[in-house]
């Protein structure tokens, strides 16, 4: 088995007792804290692999009362971090999504409707550096990616009507 080491954003700050509850099941494997008045947990866990990591992580954050809202990643950014990760200007990464530089077809914004700034996927810009300007850049880590996406359906599932239609989708 490796170590995988990632970080979990929790729904609240714990309680005395809900760290007393979690350490008291043998999980010495984390740690607490505040980021930026957030709180958060970071794992240092042994498993056969991230994906079983990060579920055995949020399964024993469960038990002890606490939730895990998501895991933090790289994959939400603005075209400054695009510009930033590519070692380009922010004019030119903004033109390559307006269409007015580049080949084109630079992925959506995950929020067009929103005014103000715009947020786009890391694992959906990346492939198309690779495919449309030929540069190297490495992924958005695909476990995290879908960690993140499964625990934000788990977290309004509950709201939806007809979710397992939805959840279905996955076998698929």
């Amino acid at each position: 088995m490796r170590s995988h080491t990632f970080t979990i954003v929790l729904s609240h700050r714990p309680t005395d007792e809900e760290l007393d509850k979690f350490f008291a099941n043998g999980l010495d494997d984390a740690t607490f804290g505040i980021e930026r008045g957030v709180p958060v947990v970071e794992f240092d866990r042994e498993a056969a692999n991230l994906a079983e990591a990060i579920a055995s992580a949020v399964r024993d954050l469960q038990a002890s009362g606490l939730d895990g809202l998501r895991v933090i990643d790289e994959d939400l950014v603005t075209l400054a971090d695009v510009a930033d990760r590519l070692g380009q200007s922010r004019e030119s990464v903004r033109r390559y999504a307006t269409g007015d530089r580049g080949p084109g077809g630079f992925p959506p914004p995950v929020n067009p409707a929103r005014d103000g700034t715009l947020f786009y996927r890391w694992s959906e810009v990346a492939p198309w550096v690779r495919d449309r300007l030929n540069l190297a850049v490495s992924d958005a880590d695909p476990t995290l990616v879908m960690a993140n996406l499964l625990l934000q359906a788990r977290g309004v599932a509950g709201r939806v009507e007809g979710a397992l239609a939805l959840t279905r989708l996955l076998g698929s």
